[in-house]
């Protein structure tokens, strides 16, 4: 029998829906908590700030217009009298407030001004009749809205509560000041003050950081058994190398190859993370790292996450070894025929030293005759047991994992446990910073200018879609649409072509090559140009829908750009609403990948910027691991002295954490 049936308010077609959002008992139903909670209250006009949040009240005193900006993009705009103060209140696709909001009318208006007190951006609008002041939960369900979920919650408190187990030992509850678990759903589902918010959410927070906590210490352990032979490489061979490079090393460069070289030497495999921002130049390191492998007898499988970026490293590759008389291979699904039978044969007899490919590398019938070391670009975009699976097929290899989203220290050790990290923060000479820019689509017209001044230069510009073809049911513009469009406002004379991942193979190649040679102006294109394409004659980047995007990925993609001497623009181009602009503010202010990567590691959490089956991060209910960043030391601090204590509740935590590690994927 389904329990849910037997807390009031819920019927089938409720229960049907909550068994969509995996609650399928009481216990399930109480356990998920507000994803934020509004304080609502109404403050005097002459409290507003510039940019500031607030909530006001006030009566209309003009009729309502709405502006069809396009599909799915309207705005209602009225004038409204708050005390002595009038001004003109806008709010984005609520044209059916239309019929509410007449002259005379009493609202509430929760919002902005953006740039002086005659204009109000609201997030919100509703009848001063219907707002209730106090702290109001809020739940994100896709099914249920977040009032009627509220009810049903209170409704399931009163036959639950009471037989929740207890799941985390006294004394830690005593020692961190933490309340009860039967006290906690009280105050999270009906907290009276924020105070008391503030008590629960620590309490939630520090449960989910300590089971996190408690899976790391535990693969710790696991790793700890791992031993292979320690590399001699041929260091002279390096240096000389170095020397012939046509730039000197960074400092940041020169301290992450000498910790590799540390790693080789070392009777453990090496597990480093060699994370550095966009254009740092990481890919130098990991071919030092690739020639003292190969000079100490062993093969190097570097593996990329998509064609396009493998076929480019693989030509880097050829470019540096050589002249060591080392020739790179290339492997991928598109390698077929005789030419797959040569690659696969060289691998397994050692005739070739370093191979290049995608995931096709660690299909089971590809043998190594020596495998010492895999290198993975982007690694957060390779699933675990891809990962997994090209270094089983070395016995023990060193792993040297790449990526351009760049996270804090503490935190990168938290995420990969006991994985070294390797950070370069220092750019190339030469480089300047691209001005970014956020631009409404209804204010899309006025930065045409600026972009055909560029590509009259004779420069490039990318133009970035978050669809392919059109779509009825999603309000975001396709690489078909803004195709179609950007042809009508350039002149004829200005090349432009289409790019997308579903092409064949050997399209995508002529399209990229021919931007590269300079034939084509304009790449309209999805994200398939995120990572690695390198054009130094490319000066402007237009993303559409970029709030679509998380900030990591924004500023891998405007990397594209800047990579010349010339000074390089990006253009944001957003549905022009309030929460948007905020949360995109920081890429018009920094160009550094690490303030970019916290920041939005902070709004979206580690699992959403990596994604939780890549990095084995659990999806957490409330911790955020940038925000909470004391309260995680402290967990972690706890789960040291758990590991081992023989306290039965400890023991359950344990035995939870690791039989979590799969489920969670950790490697």
């Amino acid at each position: 029998m389904n329990r849910l049936l037997e807390v009031k308010g819920i019927g089938k077609v409720i229960a049907a829906k909550l068994a969509q959002e995996g609650i399928d008992t009481p216990e399930k139903l109480i356990e998920r908590f507000p994803n934020r909670y509004l304080e609502k209250k109404i403050s005097a006009f002459c409290c507003a700030n510039i940019a500031e949040t607030i909530t006001l009240t006030g009566t209309i005193t003009s009729m309502p217009k709405v502006t069809y900006i396009r599909k799915h993009l309207t705005k209602l705009t009225f004038q409204i009298r708050a005390n002595d103060a009038e001004f003109s209140v806008s709010i984005f696709n609520r044209e059916f407030l239309k019929n509410t909001c007449q002259i005379g009318a009493i609202v509430v208006v929760t919002g902005k001004f953006m740039h002086h007190f005659k204009q109000f951006t609201a997030s919100e609008i509703v009848l001063k009749k219907n707002f209730q002041e106090g702290i109001e939960p809020i739940y994100h369900l896709k099914s249920l809205g977040s009032h009627q979920f509220h009810k049903i919650v209170q409704s399931a408190m009163l036959q639950t509560i009471a037989h929740m187990p207890e799941t985390i030992p006294a004394d830690l509850i005593s020692k961190r000041e933490l309340p009860s678990r039967s006290k906690l759903f009280s105050i999270v589902h009906s907290p009276k003050t924020m105070e008391e918010v503030h008590l629960a959410t620590k309490r939630i927070k520090y449960e989910e950081l300590l089971l996190f906590s408690l899976r790391i210490e535990a693969f710790k352990k696991l790793n700890q058994r791992i031993v292979k032979t320690p590399k001699s490489y041929r260091i002279d061979q390096i240096r000389q190398f170095i020397k012939t490079l046509p730039f000197e090393l960074t400092t940041d460069q020169k301290e992450a190859t000498n910790a590799i070289f540390m790693d080789l030497k070392a009777p453990k495999p090496m597990n480093r993370l060699l994370q550095g921002d966009v254009g740092s130049g990481k890919t130098i390191c990991a071919i030092i790292a690739a020639l003292a492998v190969v000079t100490a007898g062993y093969q190097v499988a570097f593996m990329s996450p998509t064609e396009i970026l493998a076929r480019q490293h693989y030509q880097t590759l050829q470019r540096y070894l050589e002249k060591e008389g080392i020739q790179p291979v290339f492997l991928t699904k598109n390698v077929t025929g005789a030419e797959r039978q040569r690659v696969l044969e060289q691998m397994q007899n050692g005739t070739c030293s370093v191979i290049v490919g995608t995931h096709a590398l660690i299909q089971d019938a590809l043998v190594f005759h020596r495998l010492g070391m895999v290198v993975i670009d982007e690694q957060h975009r390779f699933g675990v047991n891809q990962r997994k699976a090209l270094r089983e097929k070395g016995g023990a290899p060193d792993c040297l994992f790449l990526s351009a989203t760049p996270i804090p220290r503490s935190l990168a050790i938290a995420l990969f446990g006991d994985m070294d990290i390797s950070t370069i923060k220092s750019m190339p000479s030469g480089r300047q910073p691209i001005k970014t820019t956020i631009v409404g689509l209804d204010e899309f017209d006025s930065i045409l200018p600026d972009i055909r001044q560029e590509l009259d230069k004779g420069h490039q510009a990318y133009m970035i879609c978050p669809l392919i073809a059109e779509s009825d049911t999603m309000d975001l513009v396709s690489v078909s649409e803004a195709t179609r469009e950007i042809k009508k406002v350039l002149p004829k004379s200005v090349s432009i072509a289409m790019l997308h991942g579903k092409m064949k193979s050997e399209e995508k190649a002529k399209i990229l090559d021919d931007f590269f040679q300079g034939n084509t102006a304009v790449l309209v294109s999805t994200t398939v140009v995120e990572v690695g394409l390198d054009c130094p004659n490319a000066t402007v980047m237009i993303i559409l829908n970029a709030e679509r995007f998380g900030l990591a990925q924004i500023h891998q993609i405007r990397g594209r750009v800047g990579r010349g001497h010339s000074a390089s623009s990006c253009y944001l181009i957003v549905n022009p609403e309030l929460e948007i602009r905020d949360r995109l503010g920081i890429l018009e202010k920094t160009n550094d990948g690490f303030q970019i990567a916290e920041a939005d590691l902070d709004l979206r959490g580690p699992g959403e910027v990596f994604g939780e089956e890549q990095t084995g991060i659990p999806r957490f209910k409330m911790a955020n691991m940038v925000r909470d960043i004391q309260l995680m030391e402290v967990a972690f601090a706890d789960a040291k002295q758990l590991i081992d204590s023989p306290d039965p509740l400890s023991r359950v935590l344990v035995h939870t954490a690791i039989s979590e590690i799969q489920a969670y994927f950790l490697d």
